[in-house]
């Protein structure tokens, strides 16, 4: 007699790993016009796109965290996907932008990102360094993300890029800098309202759109 459950579950067994081969070859392709970054996705597919967004020599040992239900709570609440042991952590796409945008920051990044989220003075004393290589979009200088990523009217696209956060006795040295994201050239920005906010200095290394993929010499 035919063993029916048996099949059933072999054939659902193959989807399941179909579906997931495909899931995973999204983590890092452009996204569909008119579609938007979003949290449902597999840890694997998580650890994968997170990791597209540094150099490989960064990648390789570095941590993976999700990015928590609610951003104020801090990356202290964030799911750990992937322990890592050189101090630089990555996290996916943050939920609802027009492209991808996951990103690798140090521990002086991380520690200004969990201050800038909370609306807490960061207290930086020394360099931080976070890579963005997938490039994102931003609704614009001190906009609130809005709550239907469908009805922004008009999306920043800033190419791949570094940010730089710099220590608060050296805040002097970005004054002046452009204030510009439609211009593809460096810029300052906040990422806060916040009276105590530091200042981060973006610096795109390609333009928006453009990819940057890692190639073994020959």
């Amino acid at each position: 007699m035919t063993n029916i459950p048996l099949y059933t579950a072999i054939g659902l067994v193959a989807i399941s790993l179909a579906a997931r081969a495909e899931d995973l070859s999204t983590a890092t392709a452009p996204l569909p016009p008119g579609t938007f970054t979003t949290s449902a996705h597999s840890d694997e597919w998580k650890i994968a796109n997170a990791l597209s967004a540094a150099p490989a020599t960064i990648t390789e040992h570095a941590s993976v965290v999700d990015w928590p239900a609610n951003p104020r709570d801090g990356m202290s609440q964030g799911r750990v996907l992937r322990k890592g042991n050189n101090g630089w952590t990555c996290m996916p796409d943050v939920p609802g932008r027009p492209q991808h945008d996951p990103m690798c920051v140090d521990e002086t990044m991380m520690q200004w990102l969990m201050a800038t989220l909370a609306g807490k003075k960061p207290n930086i004393d020394r360099v931080g360094l976070s890579y963005m290589l997938m490039g994102e979009a931003r609704q614009g200088q001190g906009a609130l993300p809005a709550k239907d990523p469908a009805q922004v009217k008009e999306w920043f696209y800033v190419g791949p890029h570094v940010m730089i956060v710099l220590p608060d006795t050296a805040q002097d040295a970005l004054r002046g800098i452009n204030q510009d994201l439609s211009n593809s050239l460096p810029y300052v920005s906040l990422l806060s309202s916040s009276a105590d906010a530091t200042p981060i200095w973006v610096v795109p290394v390609a333009k928006g759109g453009d990819r940057i993929k890692e190639e073994p010499l020959k």
